[in-house]
């Protein structure tokens, strides 16, 4: 199903993303090379082993969908896969994806209370302001005994300089944030969540995976 469900976005990055979307996996791959990679591994590594046959699962910020073609290539129809953007032109770029996609904000997301069995979102975190409401968004759209997981850049110790020069990078074209886990933790303190567990991972990026009481 190839379907779009236009609604307002609350993001104020999209004319940004969408005049990059050409360049985004070329731009992305050099942030996994040099700051984002470990990051990247740990979340693909715990999404692909929270994956069950018959899961209904949510991509949030779905890019350019390089996370859904690899979750197709490994487990096909055995899972019902749909993806979420708030900018356009990155969601055009899924086209080749054998699934639902829907065009919305990660601060208020299209879809009906626990609709998801896994909810993932990866570096879409950092796009939003509104830290405590996009996580909310998150926690809603996951069924009861389900899980989100998150990573996203944040503001961490660079180990290498060209950690800092990717990390200057980001902030100069003003595509994201880096996150202070503090203000974080604090969103998740104020949701019903029943475990948090972040990831190891070195460099500016964090992940973490989040509960819902069943």
């Amino acid at each position: 199903m190839n379907a779009h469900a236009t609604i307002s976005s609350d993001v104020t990055l999209v004319p940004r993303y969408g005049r990059i979307a050409p360049a985004y996996d070329r731009l992305h791959a050099r942030w996994l090379r040099h700051a984002g990679g470990e990051a990247q591994s740990a979340f693909e590594g715990a999404v692909t082993a929270l994956i069950r046959p018959n899961m209904r699962i949510l991509d949030v910020g779905c890019g350019t969908g390089s996370l859904a073609r690899r979750l197709q290539r490994q487990f096909g129809d055995d899972i019902d896969l749909t993806l979420v953007d708030a900018c356009p032109q990155m969601l055009d770029r899924t086209s080749d994806i054998a699934v639902t996609r829907v065009l919305g904000s990660i601060e208020k997301l299209p879809m009906p209370d626990a609709t998801f069995d896994l909810v993932t979102c990866s570096w879409a975190l950092e796009t939003t302001t509104r830290t405590h409401r996009a996580i909310g968004e998150l926690m809603r759209v996951v069924r009861p005994g389900g899980r989100v997981c998150i990573v996203f850049c944040a503001d961490l110790p660079c180990a290498r300089v060209s950690q800092i020069v990717l990390k200057t990078a980001v902030q100069w074209r003003g595509t994201g944030r880096f996150l202070r886990l503090r203000d974080v933790e604090d969103a998740l303190s104020r949701l019903d969540i029943e475990r948090v567990r972040r990831l190891p991972c070195n460099g500016p990026a964090a992940v973490l995976v989040l509960d819902k009481p069943a």
